[in-house]
Parts: structure tokens; sequence; C-alpha cells
């Protein structure tokens, strides 16, 4: 049957619009990147829709069928990027082949193996193809007032929620001619209500948004008013990554690689305002870039609209004498800006950006004294963690002084305003991140003065005035002294040009690059030591070396808090470290707390530490702490123990091997596997190794960093005596609740007459093990573990 005259008119009007929208964007584009974002921003519904039955629409591990009508967004530059459903459908994504992404879906979800739900109306962001699949049966039609509702609000609901805006990712991902694409889709009207599931090949909302930057290309998530957060049901690689049986880092899809800042800071009304002018040397890591995203304020939060209120806000961006277009909503974690011309891959340049926000805190106990909202994010940084060389010039009122990261080089009155003064510090090394504070401080200077003969190097520590509040000053300054030393002579050379702490008056400490932020720490105690160690460690744990991405944070975390132990066995010979020990492992067994108190099982269930914060949800709060510090530092401290010679309790090799992983790492990111293969080298030649055949850790890893087991041992022994005088030692090591073939040399301790001891080993293998050992003596006792090397729900011996 031949179409109507009317038909033929209506579809030629429809050619031809679609035609006149195409060839307009494709000249708008062409010039300028804020036009191409407006139109896409804009999300109108263009008339065109597609009337569909049981369509089907894959993408990676979601299904998703549609019965009912699809309205579309006028295409730009070729594409179209949006469109809205209304009608009947089903979505299923399969759970990724991952023992902990299944037990996180049965927590937040009640189901293992997958999120099935029905819905009625879906809203969809895309530079893929996705208008390939859904578009084919195109026809006319005006949309509903309620779809167009739809398309108008998701951009200011998902920037609300995550801080992600969704059409500048689709913008960039256009302008720098991303493949494959990006997908977006909203869902709600089902049984799940509404939530979201992401594919963003390039991981740059994962990366940005939500730290998930181990290379996680998807999201399936739903958000909660009532904690003002997104539940993370999945996270997971390409199907193709999972076939191959590996994934890329998030970091190589970088767009820039930033170099150096140099920055002019205004802090002359801090109670205000937070002034920021800088200009950020890079390259282009990709071919035509035309725009690149920087991520700012992103830990600051929904509640009470600080996102909306307290952020940094670009107001100009330069290249040369250029000024570029850019773009920042409201309530948005970062700013994109467009270039008129790409940039070439490896071209370098300089941008010129001028931002401000009410970012600063000041203590209602303290309110001379002004600290950033988030100590990470104040600036404008892309990717996760690049290095950059920086240059800071503060200005300040003359009655407050800075203290900030690097070497101060001069301190001096603004020749324009004598109740100002312009303070300059410099870090000539590269490091991950930057801060600083402001306040009445009191600086208290001292040297480190190094055991191997290095120029001393300038310590200093900026306290409170005596009038606010008493701190013992020496205290201080002679625990970083100690502590840092200490660390040197175990990891390798401190490079940086100053060393010092900042007062905050916060529960907690950061180790940043050549300065620390801390609360009052001048009890001479346990937790001081520890404490001050734990953040002095990050000089080497998290600024020398980096962790690459959030799956490796226990590198940095974890060996933090492992050399806070060190340090405190050092300082205190007390059996103070011990102590600490066993209140690591007893944190593994507390359960995880929930928002209506706690709930089922342990800690050390949740997941293995590898997981980093994917750990820490609304069913299972403290997994985080517990597992990544305690856990991270229990699982290096049994590296220690292999390491060590059990004979004779030298423990040289271990330290030689962490030498080893800081020069080969310095001034870098790297990995759990970086390590691990480290690792591996300098065990394969340890007393423990060569006596068990271990050519390396790989079983190590895999059972005590990729798995959750918390094994319980149990040594059965006799001693039989020899007619030469020596004595056969024989029995059993029996372990508990741990899969099968797990492995571990455990320590074993021998106990003579005259207060005589001898270390050795036995080795757990099975459900039981036998062994059999051959000593020069009877001894009078034999015990499993006295120290507790190795961590265990418990051990004992018969």
């Amino acid at each position: 049957m031949l179409p109507s005259t009317q038909a033929l008119k209506a579809l030629r009007r429809l050619f031809i619009a679609l035609c006149l929208t195409y060839v307009f964007s494709l000249a708008v584009t062409a010039q300028s990147g804020l036009a191409l974002y407006k139109q896409i921003k804009a999300f109108g519904l263009s008339g065109a829709k597609a009337d569909v039955t049981s369509l089907v629409l894959k993408r990676d591990r979601a299904e998703m069928t549609f019965t009912g009508t699809f309205y579309f967004s006028a295409p730009i530059d070729g594409k179209v990027t949006g469109a809205v459903f209304i009608g009947q459908g089903t979505f299923h994504a399969q759970v990724p082949p991952d023992t902990f992404e299944k037990a996180n879906l049965k927590r937040l979800v009640g189901v293992e193996d997958g999120v099935t739900s029905d819905f009625k109306t879906a809203v969809f962001r895309f530079s893929d193809n996705t208008f390939d699949i859904i578009g084919k049966t195109l026809s006319e039609g005006v949309a509903p007032v309620q779809a167009q509702d739809f398309a108008s609000e998701i951009d200011a609901r998902i920037l609300k929620e995550t801080g992600a805006n969704l059409s500048s990712r689709v913008a960039l991902s256009i302008l720098n001619q991303e493949l494959p694409g990006f997908f977006f889709a909203n869902f709600d009207g089902g049984q799940r209500g509404r939530f979201s599931y992401l594919f963003d090949s390039q991981s740059r909302i994962p990366t940005d948004y939500f730290e998930l930057n181990a290379g996680e290309r998807g999201l399936l998530f739903k958000y909660q008013s009532d904690t003002n957060s997104n539940d993370i049901w999945m996270a997971f690689y390409a199907l193709s990554d999972y076939a191959r049986g590996a994934a890329t880092y998030s970091d190589r899809n970088d767009l820039v690689d930033i170099s150096n800042y140099d920055m002019n800071i205004d802090l002359r009304t801090p109670k205000k305002r937070l002034g920021l002018q800088t200009k950020i040397s890079m390259a282009s890591r990709i071919p035509n870039l035309r725009a690149v995203t920087f991520k700012i304020g992103e830990n600051l939060g929904e509640y009470d609209k600080e996102r909306l209120k307290k952020q940094m806000r670009l107001k100009t961006a330069q290249l040369g004498s250029q000024a570029l277009e850019s773009i920042q909503e409201d309530w948005e974690s970062g700013f994109t800006v467009f270039f008129a011309n790409a940039m070439n891959e490896g071209q370098s340049f300089d941008l010129d950006l001028d931002l401000d926000g009410d970012f600063l805190r000041q203590p209602d106990s303290l309110p001379d004294c002004s600290y950033p909202l988030s100590n990470g994010s104040w600036y404008p940084r892309q990717g996760y963690l690049d290095r950059s060389t920086f240059s800071f010039t503060f200005s300040h009122p003359k009655r407050l002084k800075v203290a900030s990261t690097g070497l101060r080089i001069s301190e001096q009155p603004d020749p324009t305003d004598k109740d100002i003064v312009v303070t300059k510090y410099v870090m000539t090394y590269p490091v991950p991140l930057e801060t600083f504070a402001l306040g009445p401080f009191e600086r208290h200077a001292d040297s480190i003065k190094w055991e191997n003969g290095d120029k001393p190097t300038p310590l200093e520590f900026d306290s409170m005035p005596g009038g606010l509040m008493a701190i013992k000053e020496d205290f201080i300054l002679a625990e970083l002294s100690n502590a840092v030393r200490y660390f040197q002579a175990l990891f390798g050379k401190y490079p940086y040009d100053s060393y010092g702490a900042v007062f905050h008056p916060y529960g907690f400490g950061q180790g940043f690059a050549s300065m620390l932020t801390i609360p009052n720490t001048d009890r001479s105690n346990k937790w001081t030591y520890s404490f001050i160690a734990h953040e002095t460690a990050h000089q080497w744990w998290g600024n020398i070396v980096s962790w690459r991405s959030y799956r490796d944070q226990w590198l940095s975390e974890g060996f933090a808090e492992y050399s806070g132990v060190l340090y405190t066995g050092f300082r205190d010979k007390s059996k103070s470290s011990s102590q600490l020990i066993d209140e690591m492992r007893r944190s593994l067994k507390e359960p995880p707390q929930t928002q209506v108190g706690p709930g089922k099982g342990k800690l050390v269930d949740v997941g293995p530490l590898i997981l980093g914060q994917r750990l820490e949800t609304k069913k299972t709060y403290g997994a985080y702490t517990t597992l990544v510090y305690n856990k991270g530092a229990l699982v290096l401290r049994m590296i220690h123990f292999l390491m060590t010679n059990p004979s004779n309790g030298d423990g040289k090799p271990f330290f030689d091997m962490m030498k080893d992983f800081v020069e080969r790492y310095r001034n870098k990111v790297a990995s759990t596997d970086d390590f691990r293969m480290v690792a591996n080298e300098h065990f394969a030649k340890t007393p423990i190794a060569m006596k068990y055949g271990l050519k390396d850790l790989n079983w190590f890893f895999l059972q005590w960093v990729y798995e959750t087991s918390l094994p319980s041992y149990h040594l059965n022994y006799k001693v039989e005596n020899q007619s030469d005088g020596t004595a056969i030692v024989t029995g059993t090591v029996d372990q508990e609740d741990v899969p099968e073939g797990w492995f571990m040399p455990l320590p074993v301790l021998f106990r003579f007459g005259g207060n005589k001891i001898a270390y050795g080993t036995v080795a757990a293998h099975g459900p039981s093990n036998a062994f059999q050992i051959k000593l020069p003596a009877k001894p009078e006792s034999m015990e499993l573990d006295p120290q507790k090397w190795v961590l265990s729900e418990k051990s004992w011996t018969n």
C-alpha cells in the first residue's frame, strides 16, 4: 500500500527539519564547544519519535527491553544525544564474576545474581550509537509535556545527586571524538524505584565523581535521599575486560598531563572568600583535544547545600591572550574548558584560570584559623593523583601566617597594602596533592640532623599561641624528627626540602608531602607515637610512592599503619606495639555498623582489602578503616615475617625490599601488582621460601589481599628423646575456615631450660598437615605463633 500524500508531506517536513538541524549544528560545533554544550543541555525533544514493541537494547552487561514510545532530542553534529521513553520496560544486569560484587548486591538490594526491574519511564544521555538501535522506526510526533519535563530535569537532578554534568560529558565525548562513546540511563516507575545505569568507556564519571579509578567503566547505582549519597549496587569492567582477564587503569584515559601549578592565592578576607589565580602547565595526552574537564570541590556534600554554596567557581579561563569558553553548572564538582583549536597529542600549553569561592572553614573554637573545606580538592585537577610541581604566592592579613606544603622562600609586606603580607612557598618535587592553613600561628623551628651526615633539613611546627592553647611544641618537634629519621633508615631517603606540621583542631591527621596537618598530639603514649608515625610514614607511603587506584590505597594507609606499629615498638620499649596489633586483630572480628545499629557477621567478611572505599556502605560502616588500615597493616606484617630468618630474627630482607620498592617507584604511582612483583623478587631468596620450595608470594596475595578468609590454627605436638641427647618433635597443624588448598608458614617457639629459646616454622596446608622437627635438646614446651605474626581468628597449642 502506497503512503498517502499527507503522510509523504509529513515525512518530508521531518526530513528537512532534521537536515537543517544537522547542517546548523555542524557549523556551530566547528566554531564553538560552548554552543555544542548548550544545545546538548537544552535537551529539547524535536518532535521525532519511535514506537517500539519488545525492542532490546544491550549496553555491556545490561539488557533493556522496551514496549512504548521513545522521544528524541534534535540531532547535534549528526548525533542524537538524548531520548525519553514512556511505556513498559524491563531492565536486567547480570552481576560481575566477583565474589564481593555478589555479596555487596545481596547486602544492598537483597539479590545475588543480578538486578532485574520493570520501569515505566527512562531518560537517556549518550554519545554512542544508541540512537541507531532505538530510532530505527523514526516518525514525526509531538512529545507530551511529561516527556519534556523528564528531559528538562535530568541534568539538574544528576548534578545535585552526584556532582556530574551529563551534558558536559556528552559534549566532551563528541568534541574529543571518543570511541566508543558514552551511555547513561535513568529508570523509574518500577519495583526498584528510580535508579541509574552508566557505561563510560573512558571511565571519566566513575573516576571523577565516584572515585572508582581502577578501570571500572560501568556503574549501577541508586540515590538515597536519607543519606544524601548513592548506593553503588555494582561497579564493573567491560565484558571484554573480563573475557581477556585484564583491565586498563583509568589513568590511561587522562586528557592532559599537568607538570606545574603557579598559584596566586588570595586569603585577604578568609571568612568570605578564597581567591585562586593559577597558571597550569600541561601537555595533551590525546590527539584532537578540544575540551578538557577539571574536578574541584568534589568532596563537598549535598547536605545543607554545601557544594552549591561553597564551591570554587571558575570566573575566567585563558590560553595566552585568548579567552576560552568554559562551563560550570550549579552543584557541579568541576568544570570544562573548551579550546577554539584542537591540541595535538603531546602539545604543551599553559592555562590561566581565575577562581574563587567560600571554600575556607573557621573552627568555632579558633575563628582566626582558616583551613580548606577539603584539603585535597581546593584547586583544579585532571585525572586521579597526577603529579606536579607547585609554586604558591599567598596574600593574607599581616597578623596571620600561612603554613603550606613545600619550602617557604619569602615572607614580605605587600608594597601596595600595609595590612597585607605576601608569603611564597615552592614544591620542587612532583607530588600528588597540596594544602595550606592560615592562622595566628607561632612558628617553632628546629632542624633534622640525619645520621648519615646529609645536610640538615629545616623542621617546623606551626602551633597555636600559648594564650589560646597549651601545646608542648618541643615534644611534637622531637617526635617529628625521631619519626622521619627512623623511616629514612627503614625505607630510603627523605627527599623534600623541609619537614613539619601545622595544628588543626580536628580529630584526624593528614600527611601531605613535607607537612602534616595534626591536632594536639603531645602526650607521651602509644597513641601519640603511632599517630605521628603513621602520618610521617605517608611521606613514603602516599607521597614519594602514590597508590595507583582506590584498590591500591592499602599501599598507603595499611603501610603507614604498620609503620606506626614499628615506630611505637622502637620508641616505647613496653608492650605498646603488641597492644596495637591486638586491637587491630580484634577490630576485624567486630560486626559492621549499619544505620540502625550493629549488623551481621564480621568486618573481615565484608570484602577483600583490595576493594578500598567500596567496602564502606550504609550496611557496612567501619569496613574501610578496619580492612584498608588494620588488615592492610597486618598483611604487610605477615610479609615482614615471611622475609625474616626464623633462626635469628633477622628481618633485613624485608626492609631491603621496602627500600627497593620506594626507589623503583619514587615520584610515581604503584599498584598492588607492582608491589607484589618487587616482593616476589626479594622473597625468593629468603630462608622460608627456600625451606618450602616457594618461588614467589603470588599464593600469599591471592589468600590475604584478594580473599576474606580468617583462619584458625591448632598445633598438636609431642616430643621424643633420642639416644644422642637430641629430640624429635612431631605433630600436626590443623586449620579451619579457609578454602581448600590454603597454605601458610607459621612461626613456632621452643622453650628450653635456663630461659633459652629457639624459633622455627611449621606449615599449614589443607585441613591438617603433619610435621617433624629435630632439635639439639629436649624442649620444655612448644608454642604456636606467640608474637601473633600470622593473622588468625585464634591460634592455640596442645
